[in-house]
């Protein structure tokens, strides 16, 4: 897998320590994340969309042949829906970690996922 030299940097940041808050965190030693600073947060297009194709969608599409018990109705095929369901996302991929039920995220789309869904909706 490659990985843009300027995301390699945030990345690497992240590893080292960078941290990341969420919005309206007041503490003032909280580091706050440099991709949410400088605007340049994943988007739904550059970054976004392809972790829901590759994580979600084969139960989660609504196209999808076999949901394996997905709830009807909760898919991720578009922005809007991304933003509908951001809350559920964070707490089953990023709190709870039970989704995807095979797991296997990296850490890094972990990390991505947590800075897209505070920055890049």
């Amino acid at each position: 897998m490659r990985i843009e030299p300027r995301l390699s940097f945030f990345v690497a940041a992240l590893l080292l320590g960078g941290g990341c808050t969420a919005a309206g965190d007041t503490d003032s030693a909280a580091a706050v994340d440099p991709l949410c600073e400088e605007g340049a947060a994943p988007t739904w297009q550059s970054w976004g969309k392809g972790f829901f194709v590759t994580y979600c969608n084969s139960c989660h599409a609504a196209d999808s042949p076999n949901r394996f018990g997905a709830t009807e109705g909760v898919s991720f095929d578009t922005y809007n829906e991304a933003v509908e369901w951001a809350p559920r996302v964070r707490a089953r991929v990023l709190e709870s970690q039970d989704m995807p039920l095979g797991g296997g995220v990296k850490e890094e789309d972990l990390y991505l996922l947590d800075v897209f869904l505070r920055c890049g909706l």
